[in-house]
């Protein structure tokens, strides 16, 4: 008699392993060039097992940077907690939402370079609304936050907010990921650099730049 739970505890170490194999794929070599028998090769498997795990090289996509993103926010909440959660002030969570952006360069710009390289692919693939659901969930949290930040300031009054939300996310946390985003590809260096620099400092002018902008002079 099989062992069900046994065999439940084997699919999610076989998924959990392509999805690993598949990110360091995907944001080496970009989404497009991969084809999923590179991946069940580097797995160690037959293509029709990975195709019964993901049945097309779109839903692997899609379920790795919604794996992902929801790994993100697991440390984000952490390091939320640690600095204080709710009871930061607006202005301070900004600067601490900034401050995860620039960890993602220090830390994750695997992370980046594939999420760059996902929103392409995402556009050209025409993925349907079901089939974005899980990381359309899984990025909403992070949209959520921002918005309690917004609400907040205009009530504690440590932000400028005199315009509307998404006005205000383009032109804050928006573009801090943008930036790192392309740091992190490698497309964007100052006048002169030849090579890839850690371009942390540039970051950290770009998070100062905003906070200066944004926060109320009290």
């Amino acid at each position: 008699m099989r062992n069900l739970e046994k065999d439940a505890v084997e699919m999610a170490k076989r998924r959990e392993k392509m999805l690993k194999v598949g990110f360091r794929l995907f944001s080496e070599k970009q989404i497009e060039p991969v084809a999923m028998q590179e991946v069940a090769k580097e797995c160690r498997l037959g293509i029709a097992t990975v195709y019964r795990y993901f049945h097309t090289k779109l839903v692997f996509a899609i379920a790795i940077a919604t794996k992902k993103w929801e790994d993100y926010y697991v440390k984000v909440e952490k390091m939320y907690k640690k600095h204080g959660g709710s009871k930061m002030t607006a202005a301070r969570e900004l600067e601490f939402f900034l401050d995860c952006f620039i960890d993602l360069y220090r830390n994750h710009r695997d992370v980046l370079r594939f999420n760059r390289n996902f929103d392409t692919y995402i556009r050209h693939a025409g993925p349907t609304e079901e089939e974005m659901r899980s990381y359309n969930e899984a990025v909403e949290v992070f949209a959520k936050k921002f918005h309690v930040v917004y609400e907040k300031a205009q009530t504690d009054g440590t932000l400028k907010v005199d315009m509307p939300e998404r006005k205000f996310f383009l032109s804050s946390l928006y573009i801090m990921l943008s930036v790192a985003g392309k740091y992190a590809e490698g497309l964007i260096y100052p006048l002169g650099m030849e090579e890839e620099e850690d371009m942390t400092e540039e970051l950290l002018r770009l998070k100062k730049m905003i906070l200066d902008e944004y926060q109320a002079k009290l």
